[in-house]
């Protein structure tokens, strides 16, 4: 429906399509807003304060953060009280995983992707689409074209105004 945000998170795999959490270590946390609970541990409480005042909703790594290592300290005490939510990532033993997430509004005016990167130029597929979606992706190629001639025009048009 119209007026709606929605968060899309795609895996895929070439393998088995089994991704798991792999072995290394996880450094992408978002904070849990909905838990609270008194640290014991100078350094959880340290990190929390940190979180909660450069990054309140948003997920981070740890190399955002002012002393990295006073941040480990504090991290397995948060997590096991459920106030920071761990992003580990992903792996497949028999392939290779991709994982992509956006941010996307439903408007009036359209669909807009809000977050997220573009599509890699190297990803690439030896598996053709069908009809209908050969005419997604060119109407979304227009949309896109039309966005960004309407962006250049009114950029020029500022400039002119100066």
């Amino acid at each position: 429906e119209q007026n709606e945000v929605y968060a899309v998170d795609v895996a895929m795999s070439t393998g088995d399509g089994n991704a798991r959490p792999g072995d290394l270590r996880t450094t992408v946390f978002k904070r849990n807003v909905e838990h609270q609970y008194s640290l014991k541990v100078q350094a959880s409480r340290q990190l929390l304060a940190e979180v909660d005042s450069k990054f309140p909703t948003m997920p981070f790594t740890l190399r955002h953060l002012s002393d990295v290592r006073k941040a480990r300290l504090g991290i397995p005490e948060c997590v096991s009280h459920g106030l920071l939510t761990p992003y580990p990532s992903l792996h497949d033993h028999s392939g290779t995983v991709a994982h992509f997430k956006c941010t996307v509004l439903l408007l009036p005016s359209g669909t807009i992707r809000v977050t997220g990167l573009e599509k890699p130029e190297y990803f690439q597929t030896s598996t053709a689409p069908d009809e209908e979606t050969v005419k997604v992706l060119q109407q979304l190629e227009e949309e896109a074209a039309k966005k960004a001639a309407r962006k250049a025009a009114k950029k020029n048009k500022k400039k002119s105004k100066k």
